[in-house]
């Protein structure tokens, strides 16, 4: 990887850790956004309200990495990613900025899920475009590395969220977070995207689209042509999303799985959070770079199954042992979720022909995200209440990675190494 190449996958990991924190602190702030929108229901019902919103954010990931897709198939990788995150930069402003329920009433949650799925639409082109952006601009043999350092920088973003969330409760009372320090991190978040957008516009398009481009190798629809030639290729993307999308929610989920699951201190909560998402960034750049000397799809295969069958027993573990075994937990899941995330996006971009990739890894891993991402921190809170159970959570995870083992023994088609 030469000079220039290793500068552009650091502008792009940097911006998307930005856009990541600005996507994810919506998650880390939960209890506090529920008091505020939804003051007039219980505190149960007001938690579930609260993410089910954040779900939405997800679910219109999909139509922004099918809009972007397209603009980015089109018109270029760099504007359509550049301009996904001044939107995520400016609709988190607003989120901060929003009123509660008893200022404006049902007018506030209704604009708080406007914003949310504004976050969302543009996340659903950032993080497909990235990927793509970094892989057309490295080498074939470095891939794996570039990734991991990219999705291990998205990482941090949450371990950037975890952390404004650790010094806020630190030095603010209780009254005080309520009141107002919950609003400082979208203010910050607010900042640092469009510190990030600034930093892309010095970026350049890659080699693969103006080659494209100058042999008229561009299709006019690229997303009517995706759906026509590579619906197994879209569906096995999807599935491969599962287990990592999963568990990054979980880890988002953390804070209030602690603190009101588990009883732990919010703040100590927070802490773990920070080392839970350090360790997994820490494993996703380290498989990321393994992946690039051993077969990307059984490195991949090999972590799925060590959390199929470890999900249950460090949930156990956790709430039979408590303290020290947390340490254990933690690990488990960055270690084990690490080997998936260091290379997965690897084989999803690769498996798409160059003219159709935004198109493909936009609606395939958006969607993959929105549906086992989103979604799961309703399914965490309703297991944990439906089966009266701390180890709930288990069996979701646990099946999330089932489908991924079971997507990338069936993608037979994914070749490593194309263009």
């Amino acid at each position: 990887m030469t000079k220039d190449q290793f500068k552009i996958v650091t502008i792009t990991a940097i911006g998307g850790a930005l856009e990541f924190y600005d996507f994810t602190i919506y998650a880390l702030f939960a209890p506090y956004i529920s008091r505020h929108f939804f003051a007039n229901t219980n505190q149960v019902i007001a938690l579930v309200n609260t993410f089910a919103i954040f779900a939405l954010g997800y679910l219109s990931r999909p139509l922004g990495g099918i809009i972007f897709g397209h603009c980015g198939d089109k018109y270029g990788r760099k504007s359509a990613f550049s301009l996904a995150i001044f939107m995520m930069a400016t609709s988190t402003l607003f989120m901060g900025l929003l009123p509660g329920y008893q200022s404006i009433g049902i007018i506030a949650p209704i604009l708080l899920m406007l914003f949310r799925l504004i976050q969302g639409f543009s996340v659903g082109g950032e993080i497909p475009g990235a990927s793509i952006f970094i892989i057309e601009h490295v080498p074939k043999e470095r891939r794996g590395l570039a990734i991991g350092l990219v999705f291990s920088c998205i990482t941090l973003g949450n371990t950037m969220g975890a952390l404004v969330g650790l010094g806020l409760t630190h030095w603010l009372s209780a009254e005080q977070m309520n009141a107002w320090g919950w609003r400082i991190p979208f203010i910050i978040g607010f900042i640092l995207g469009i510190v990030s957008y600034v930093i892309r516009q010095k970026t350049f398009e890659t080699p693969v689209f103006l080659a494209m481009k100058t042999e008229g190798g561009l299709y006019p629809t690229p997303f009517f042509e995706l759906v026509k030639s590579s619906r197994k290729k879209i569906f096995n993307a999807f599935l491969l999303t599962a287990s990592t999308s999963s568990i990054i929610s979980f880890l988002l989920y953390v804070p209030t799985y602690f603190s009101t699951i588990i009883n732990i201190n919010v703040s100590y909560a927070y802490l773990l959070n920070i080392i839970g998402f350090l360790c997994f960034a820490v494993m996703t750049a380290v498989f990321g770079y393994i992946s690039d000397y051993v077969n990307r799809k059984k490195l991949l295969m090999t972590g799925a199954f060590l959390l199929i069958i470890s999900c249950y027993p460090l949930f156990y573990g956790l709430t039979v042992f408590g303290g020290w075994f947390i340490w254990i937990f933690t690990l488990g899941f960055a270690v084990f979720g690490g080997m998936i995330n260091g290379n997965y996006v690897v084989l999803i971009t690769e498996s798409f022909p160059a003219n159709l990739r935004y198109s493909g890894v936009g609606l395939s891993y958006s969607l993959g995200v929105a549906v086992f991402g989103g979604l799961a921190p309703l399914i965490f809170t309703g297991l944990i209440h439906f089966f009266a159970s701390a180890e709930a959570p288990a069996i979701y995870l646990s099946v999330a990675a089932l489908l991924t083992f079971m997507a990338a023994i069936t993608s037979s088609d994914l070749k490593e190494g194309r263009i």
